[in-house]
């Protein structure tokens, strides 16, 4: 049990108050979005993988369809990225927001768009990135999502980072 609460904890790099305040304040989010009657609003849940280390993941989203359009939405989402560790050098936690545009076909889509990180690191080494998401409904209210964030290249480094997170829809 107290490894996954360290690794749950490496989501935040506060100390033990406001570590609990947060994860306090995440929980009544999520109390006052089940079941709201707006648009569509998601939390996920996961882990990262890959070059970038593995650390705990935590997203937020609204999902909103593009009249009259079936099966194009618009996706506004926030994730905060566990710390991980790279070559051997620890990688602070760090956050970003993205907006995506998505179509799905049946219950798979599939969507890309702007995101910002809030800190240049050894794995994003630009502010400015790209979103690519995958998201495959498994269950009315259930889906699995991968998501990866890079900047295609433009800038050095480019390692991205990537989450395979199971989401859960609110509402």
């Amino acid at each position: 049990m107290s490894k996954i609460v360290a690794y749950i904890r490496q989501l935040v790099g506060n100390g033990k108050a406001a570590t609990i305040g947060i994860f306090a304040f995440i929980l009544l989010l999520i109390f006052m979005f089940h079941r709201a009657h707006a648009a569509e609003v998601d939390v996920s849940a996961g882990s990262s993988f890959g070059t970038q280390g593995t650390g705990p993941v935590l997203g937020l989203a609204i999902r909103e369809p593009i009249a009259p359009n079936k099966g194009l939405d618009w996706v506004a989402g926030t994730d905060l990225w566990g710390s991980t560790t790279l070559h051997g050098e620890t990688v602070p936690n760090n956050w970003d927001w993205h907006a995506e545009l998505e179509g799905c076909k049946g219950p798979v889509c599939a969507g890309i768009g702007p995101a910002y990180v809030q800190r240049v690191d050894s794995v994003n080494g630009a502010h400015t990135n790209f979103y690519l998401g995958l998201r495959w409904q498994i269950a009315p209210r259930v889906a699995l999502t991968l998501g990866h964030i890079s900047d295609a290249g433009t800038s050095s480094p480019n390692v991205g980072r990537q989450a395979l997170m199971l989401t859960w829809k609110l509402q």
